[in-house]
């Protein structure tokens, strides 16, 4: 099953996606919108992974585009980098707004 084409050509990657979407309800694994289109493997193949059902889940493209070739770890730990990051921003923009009001 390694030997698969993953874009979708051939008729049994198919069967599987449709299966994994099936499965998942079409929700992302990653985000928990309702509208998941694509599979995504936890563990990617170049990492050890496998298509194995217990490897696959569905994705939303968004997610599964920007997870690229990290594990479902990795990915999370990077998503949620950025998000302190860019949550630390906001709360200075904040507090620069009102510190100037208070003068």
């Amino acid at each position: 099953m390694n030997k698969i084409k993953r874009n979708g050509s051939t008729s049994r990657w198919r069967k599987i996606r449709l299966a994994i979407l099936r499965r998942d309800n079409h929700t992302c694994y990653y985000c928990g919108i309702p509208t998941a289109t694509t599979v995504d493997h936890l563990t990617p193949v170049e990492q050890g992974g496998d298509d194995s059902f217990n490897n696959l889940v569905s994705a939303c493209a968004n997610c599964n585009y920007s997870k690229g070739n990290r594990t479902e770890e990795q990915y999370i730990k990077d998503r949620n980098k950025k998000h302190r990051s860019k949550m630390k921003k906001q709360n200075e923009n904040n507090n620069r707004f009102f510190e100037h009001d208070k003068t």
